[in-house]
């Protein structure tokens, strides 16, 4: 106790340093973000909605682009097959711009493998010379020390020799780090294929604009009438021509335009009656209404069956639409999701520190919205409230 009531001060002054210590180290850890890593997973997407049951008649078709009518390969009154070229509008921008975009897929192509290649062996060699310019600087380092002890050196040499060997330890970890980030997962390889990635999405759009340019005929059918003719020029979703495709059922559909991609003709969907769902029938998307915006609520698709189901006209049923199967899909929940100077994207833990990175979005599902582009596998997606870019933070795993 009188040790204690002695060294009262001392002691006061040991306790106000732990507690600065503990205030210090409280406010510099980085804050526990909740987090989740990013998988790839199989998944169909598809999309329930309401149909009513049409009888199949006559089909207006046409283009959602402008352009100068270069061919009419069938005429009216021909019977016509499906996929049929109807219509041929001049599309000599349109390859153009698809011209550019496989360009653009080769450049990025060829630096990743320059990057995988020549750039990867001249990242070895330059580790190769900077391991052997470190061992000897540090030899020399040695030598000149012990001779400096020796009195047959001086100091200004001793100190000069110590800056070769912390230049040479310099060097060999920049070399070890150009020679990781090339490397199979590095972050160079990582950014170039992510610019592939994105390369080979612009050129897949720049493809489908082209195939719009060739009005055909979305099923086998008899064509009615043809309503332009070559040298006119077709303004986009104006009709081109008029098919008739047989006395059948058709269903009429009218998703959210957000939803256009399920409607690509040729997709699958099952139908049924809502009371008896028990009993589906298989059947095809052959018909969709021109898009003009995308963001002008619903439009129209039609859905032909592959064997006649005893339903009638008017009748309301349930229709499943398909897409095909993406073996590779990232699909992340809303609240990962934020907007930064307008924006879309994700932030995501790089080395201990919170980025932004922007994504591309598809369709939601129960489980979250599927990103097309801008995230990879094993990622560490972050919930994005109050982060900022660079900001240390320490993931915390979300327990799904």
């Amino acid at each position: 106790m009188n040790y204690i009531l002695k060294h009262k001060k001392t002691i006061l002054a040991a306790l106000a340093v732990c507690l600065a210590g503990l205030i210090i180290f409280l406010w510099l850890r980085p804050p526990h973000v909740e987090s989740l890593k990013v998988t790839e997973q199989e998944y169909v997407p598809s999309l329930i909605l309401s149909g009513e049951v049409l009888a199949e008649g006559s089909t207006v078709v046409s283009s959602p682009y402008s352009g100068k009518v270069l061919a009419c390969p069938a005429g009216k009154g021909d019977q016509v097959k499906e996929g049929q070229l109807l219509v041929q509008l001049d599309d000599s921008y349109a390859q153009i711009e698809r011209d550019r975009a496989a360009n653009a897929v080769q450049t990025a192509a060829a630096q990743l493998e320059k990057a995988r290649t020549v750039s990867y062996e001249e990242a070895r060699a330059q580790k190769v010379q900077a391991e052997l310019a470190l061992e000897k600087a540090a030899r020399h380092y040695e030598n000149i020390t012990v001779l400096t002890q020796g009195g047959a050196a001086s100091q200004m040499e001793l100190e000069q020799a110590e800056r070769d060997l912390r230049l040479s330890q310099e060097l060999e970890s920049s070399a070890a780090a150009r020679l990781k980030s090339l490397s199979q997962g590095g972050t160079e390889i990582a950014v170039l294929q992510a610019a592939l990635n994105q390369r080979q999405l612009d050129l897949k759009e720049k493809e489908i604009v082209l195939s719009e340019y060739r009005i055909i005929a979305p099923a086998e059918g008899k064509l009615l009438d043809l309503y332009v003719k070559p040298g006119e020029l077709l303004t986009g979703n104006s009709p081109a021509a008029l098919l008739a495709v047989g006395g059948g059922m058709r269903v009429k559909v009218q998703p959210d335009q957000r939803y256009a991609s399920l409607t690509t003709l040729g997709n699958r969907a099952l139908v049924w009656i809502a009371s008896e769902a028990a009993v589906k029938w298989e059947a095809k998307v052959v018909y969709t209404e021109p898009l003009a915006n995308a963001e002008q609520g619903s439009f129209t698709a039609e859905l032909a069956f592959s064997e006649e189901p005893p339903i009638y006209p008017g009748q309301l049923l349930t229709v499943q639409l398909f897409a095909p199967v993406q073996a590779h899909a990232v699909i992340l929940p809303e609240k990962y999701l934020t907007v930064q100077e307008g924006q879309s994207g994700v932030w995501i833990a790089i080395g201990g520190k919170a980025r932004f990175i922007p994504v591309q979005m598809g369709i939601r599902t129960d489980e979250g919205v599927v990103i097309t582009a801008g995230l990879q596998a094993e990622d560490m997606a972050l919930i994005p409230a109050g982060l900022r870019e660079g900001q240390r933070v320490t993931p915390r795993q979300d327990k799904r």
